[in-house]
């Protein structure tokens, strides 16, 4: 369902330039031309987004705003005010005073606040939960959930002696148990959605991954082969370790093929993460960093405004829980939806772990269990393969596995673990690696490229299909030589290229001022293919993948490219160019 946005505006030409974009946006606006209008449109309508006018007779506008935010769900949902800058509020600053969220001068901040409904309500065109019953939801819970069921005495440890690794640096907030279920989890991180083990009692077990309805693929509750090596050499459960030493991909296979039930933990720039497992299989995923946890995933997708999860995570900091039970029982969000959405947030954190290069990880046996598992649907070999692919460059791969001219060996007898479905090209360069080709001729053979086969058979390597190139040691990963770096020549980001920064600056400056044809920089008589031949060179300057995330162009060249592609679906649609070209003159 698409998500709504309720427009409280009488001049035609900016009701119809919004509404249109949007609508090309995947939005569903709704417009009316009243405070009256609106009142009664909001309460019927429920929109997750509201842009009032300034202009409207009367004040208008603010009066919309104080009343909507003296309804229940008005607390949430953001409120952008437009006006002509001449009125009592001309400035960010005096909007929110006022109790709305955002400002934009109109008629040219039209094309800035399309940009920036996609910050507050998320993309258009994703699927939106209806209202749990008519009217307004119930305001957040203020009684705090039941106490979570205290952590049993520490268990013996193992019976080989755990060696203890050097103290964190200073700062460091996670200091974290070395011994098997020595020690609870460290109190820093984020509070664990988990809950111990259930003690032997006359009471039926729970049901397994295999036994639950709907279950993917079906994680062996017991190896069938030796795993003793594979504890001793690469698991070492209670010992931290490098990751330089024990690499998260080597850790997941291992532990899948050992099947682990407990956890991973990796300690990296202050953040802890922990993957959980159930008989090799991981079902759950956490981290003490708020930008990784659940609720800012369903707020990413767009299932919940970012006002609302703000307002959850202050609530859920004073009372206990967390943002998306207090969303749930709010009526905010779905719990299947949630449920659903929860697969893919445990699997991108998984693929996440693969980007770590600096940090210690350290394997746990047994202890809580989450209170959330999830059946992923994937076999751990998938996570691996697609974890380095993402994740691994050029120079990650030289340093761990081996350059295109080192020549890697098939094991003897090796087979896909049962439920690993290899992909066409991860087949083709499996079959193509005979002892005898480098990676670079086992990449044309394969017909892919050099950087896909290296990221291919390492991943193999971790499954052991693979033998790496003599002399390197799967997992190791050596320090980077800053003068062999240099050398190689590795790429440069868009953002470090001089001039680049001017470049965006005055790019920006058009597309948050200027019309869709001078945003694309053709004449109001352009054809439909010069208009796409525009658009694609803009797309190919302004690609928010060229340029560093922790970049301060990073979000100057998203708004870029968002508005670009707005001005192409404008400009590309006959009718929708029409109406655009009738509200320019």
């Amino acid at each position: 369902m698409q998500k709504k946005i309720l427009i409280v505006e009488e001049e035609a030409p900016i009701a119809d330039a919004l509404l249109g974009r949007l609508r090309a946006r995947g939005y569903a606006p709704t417009r009316v031309t009243a405070p009256e209008e609106a009142l009664a449109a909001f309460d019927a309508e429920r929109p997750d987004l509201v842009v009032a006018s300034l202009t409207l007779p009367d004040d208008g506008g603010r009066r919309v705003c104080r009343d909507i935010r003296r309804r229940p769900l008005g607390a949430l949902v953001p409120i952008l005010f437009v006006g002509t800058g001449r009125e009592d509020v001309h400035s960010v600053s005096e909007a929110i005073a006022a109790g709305a969220d955002h400002f934009f001068v109109k008629p040219h901040g039209v094309g800035d606040l399309v940009a920036k409904v996609t910050t507050y309500i998320g993309p258009g065109g994703e699927p939106s939960l209806p209202p749990t019953e008519a009217g307004a939801p119930p305001p957040l819970p203020t009684d705090p959930p039941a106490p979570a069921p205290s952590a049993p005495p520490a268990a013996a440890p193992l019976a080989e002696e755990p060696t203890i690794a050097e103290p964190p640096p200073p700062g460091d907030r996670y200091a974290w148990a070395l011994d098997d279920e020595a020690a609870p989890p460290p109190p820093q991180a984020a509070a664990p959605r988990t809950a111990e083990a259930p003690q032997a009692s006359p009471s039926p077990a729970p049901p397994t991954l295999d036994e639950r309805p709907g279950a993917g693929f079906r994680a062996p509750t017991a190896p069938a082969e030796d795993t003793e090596g594979l504890w001793a050499a690469v698991l070492r459960p209670g010992r931290a370790a490098p990751l330089t030493e024990r690499g998260v991909g080597e850790l997941l296979a291992a532990a899948a093929r050992a099947g682990l039930t407990g956890r991973i933990e990796v300690a990296a720039s202050g953040v802890l993460r922990r993957l959980f497992f159930e008989g090799g299989q991981p079902v759950y995923a956490d981290s003490s960093a708020d930008a990784e946890d659940l609720a800012a995933h369903l707020a990413a997708e767009g299932m919940v405004a970012r006002s609302a999860l703000e307002q959850a995570r202050a609530r859920a900091a004073q009372v206990g829980g967390s943002p998306e039970e207090l969303l749930i029982e709010a009526g905010y969000l779905d719990p299947e939806a949630v449920y659903q959405a929860l697969r893919d947030h445990v699997v991108q954190r998984v693929l996440g772990l693969f980007a770590l290069e600096a940090g210690e990880a350290v394997v746990v046996r047994g202890g809580p269990k989450p209170l959330d598992p999830v059946d992923l649907g994937l076999h751990p070999g998938r996570l691996v393969l697609d974890g380095v692919r993402r994740k691994y460059g050029r120079l990650r791969l030289y340093r761990a596995f081996g350059t295109a001219s080192a020549v890697p060996r098939p094991r003897a007898g090796a087979q896909p673990p049962p439920g690993l479905a290899l992909r066409p090209d991860e087949e083709a360069v499996w079959k193509a690696c005979d002892g005898h080709r480098s990676a670079v001729e086992i990449a044309r053979a394969a017909r892919t490229s050099e950087v896909d086969a290296l990221s291919i058979l390492y991943g193999l390597s971790m499954l052991d299909l693979v033998e790496g190139p003599s002399g390197r040691r799967r997992g190791a990963m050596p320090s980077l030589d800053p003068e062999r770096v240099e050398r190689a020549g590795a790429p440069r980001t868009a953002d470090q290229m001089p001039g680049y920064a001017d470049l965006v600056g005055g790019k920006l400056a058009d597309v948050r001022s200027a019309d869709y044809f001078q945003v694309l920089g053709v004449p109001q008589g352009a054809t439909r293919a010069e208009v796409r031949a525009a658009w694609e060179a803009l797309k190919r300057r302004f690609d928010p993948h060229r340029v560093r995330r922790d970049s301060p162009l990073w979000h100057q060249v998203v708004e870029i490219a968002a508005v670009v592609d707005d001005a192409h679906t404008m400009l590309s649609d006959p009718r929708l160019r029409a109406r655009y070209e009738r509200a320019l003159s």
